[in-house]
């Protein structure tokens, strides 16, 4: 599992301090597809908000917001940098009209943005975030469920963008899934 993380900064692709907009919004998309596809055995990229002043809710669905979607499952992406309520507001608009979550990292934790978690599947994601790395049959463990229910929402977490899933060997030589959080 490929930790390492490139940095994509908004600014340096559309070379606007105030992207907006479904036309530039589709540009940038094509520009950050083609970087990702670049590094395909990177798995986490974080988006820059640095020198971005203003964002709309059109340039970030088709943009950001359809970038996760599209790699949902199989790469995460992690917003940086961003602090203007505003901004933050039309992003998170846009993800829920996608119905794609979306990680933003602050210096004190990670906020969602998106659809809203059921209760249950919040408590999972918590968990991870201060766990870091789980499998199924430690998630089964903390919570008191079996591991077919662990493993079934756990799939429904990778299924709708919110954490991926990594196979690693396990101790008994077989393969293990590991779930993370992405963030």
């Amino acid at each position: 599992m490929n930790q390492n993380i490139n940095v994509m900064k908004i600014f340096d692709f559309c070379k606007s301090n105030v992207p907006h907009g479904n036309k530039l919004g589709k540009e940038i998309f094509n520009e950050l597809r083609s970087y990702v596809d670049k590094y395909r055995d990177q798995t986490f990229f974080e988006i820059s908000f640095q020198d971005i002043e203003f964002a709309d809710s059109s340039f970030a669905r088709e943009s950001i917001v359809l970038l996760a979607q599209v790699y949902r499952g199989k790469k995460g992406f992690i917003l940086r940098d961003l602090y203007d309520e505003d901004v933050i507001d039309n992003i998170d608009y846009a993800a829920v009209a996608l119905d794609q979550p979306l990680a933003l990292r602050f210096e004190d934790g990670i906020r969602l943005l998106g659809p809203t978690l059921t209760k249950s599947n919040l408590e999972i994601y918590e968990l991870l975030k201060i766990k870091k790395k789980l499998t199924t049959s430690q998630l089964a463990s903390l919570m008191d469920l079996s591991v077919q229910n662990a493993s079934s929402k756990l799939k429904k977490l990778v299924d709708d963008g919110y954490i991926l899933r990594f196979e690693e060997t396990a101790e008994t030589g077989g393969i293990e899934f590991i779930y993370q959080i992405i963030g």
